[in-house]
């Protein structure tokens, strides 16, 4: 990139890191629990700070090839409007599909109480998510697995997450079968678009409601699977 390039995208970033800035301080009652700010610690010193989107660019641009999926995760302010709308509880098995660097995961674990399953495709993001589990002894609550969404979902979940507002319709409508096998009742939460669109007649939809990303604002998705396969 020339310097004029990184000049002409100067405003983007500092909009981006305002917005970044504000949903931080809107989020501070969510993240003041000493077990979720101690899997924090961790999280960040083993992830050296970087964030999910930085990390994904970096694998992807090593990796050489054209099938690129760069992404942030949820905001935590979000992620708690989610878990209230969705009325994810605690003792609730969650699954997160695209887990990153696992923050969603362990704070549904720390604060809310939940079994939680984080599934991710990038090694290097599951291995050093397995490392916080490790250092914090949330052996229990947390696990994740390196895999694709589109081939099969571990576990059996009693709600599904999945933060991907620009993935192929392919894989979207792979994606929705494999949440069908986990049987009727699974709540499946989808970001920006619903999953009936892709199976019709094989989910219901309960919920839709505006969300603030670091991006903007789009409509998240609570559906349940009605039909299983």
């Amino acid at each position: 990139m020339t310097f004029w390039e990184r000049v002409s995208l100067w405003p983007l970033s500092m909009l981006v890191s305002v917005r970044e800035a504000r949903l931080a301080l809107q989020a501070l009652p969510f993240v003041i629990n000493r077990d979720f700010l101690r899997t924090e610690f961790w999280r960040r010193l083993l992830f050296a700070g970087r964030d999910a989107w930085r990390l994904s660019r970096d694998y992807y641009s090593e990796q050489s090839t054209s099938d690129v999926h760069c992404f942030g995760e949820t905001p935590l302010l979000t992620l708690a409007r989610i878990q209230r709308q969705a009325g994810i509880n605690a003792g609730d098995e969650v699954l997160e599909v695209g887990a990153a660097t696992g923050r969603n995961c362990f704070w549904l674990a720390t604060v809310i109480g939940c079994r939680v399953v984080g599934l991710e495709h990038i090694p290097e993001f599951v291995s050093r998510a397995d490392s916080v589990v490790r250092r914090t002894g949330s052996q229990d609550q947390v696990r994740f697995v390196c895999g694709d969404m589109g081939e099969s979902l571990p576990g059996e979940p009693d709600v599904i997450y999945l933060y991907g507002s620009n993935l192929e319709d392919d894989l979207i409508t792979r994606f929705a079968q494999r949440c069908c096998e986990k049987g009727e009742g699974v709540r499946v939460i989808t970001v920006s678009y619903p999953l009936r669109d892709y199976l019709p007649g094989v989910y219901e939809l309960i919920d839709a409601f505006p969300a603030v990303f670091i991006w903007g604002v789009t409509t998240v998705y609570v559906q349940r699977v009605v039909q299983a396969a």
